[in-house]
């Protein structure tokens, strides 16, 4: 039987939360052309974060997010 694995100690955000995050995050960084994925994977790590950071056990596992001057991404 081929069952998919679940991992209760990751969180996957939601592609609407990351597509939001993302378009906040691209309005803040000045509308950058050719930065797409990039972008969309950072809001997607500081999605998680944001999740992780509601769960100790997890929070201490993921490093925060920096955005790509080196600033983290609260």
């Amino acid at each position: 039987m081929n069952r998919k694995q679940h991992h209760p100690s990751t969180h996957e955000p939601a592609e609407a939360d990351i597509q939001k995050c993302a378009y906040y995050l691209w309005l803040e960084e000045g509308r950058p052309e050719g930065q797409d994925l990039d972008i969309w994977l950072t809001a997607k790590e500081l999605l998680r974060h944001r999740a992780a950071s509601h769960r100790p056990e997890l929070a201490q596992r993921r490093p925060v997010p920096t955005g790509p001057h080196g600033r983290h991404l609260r």
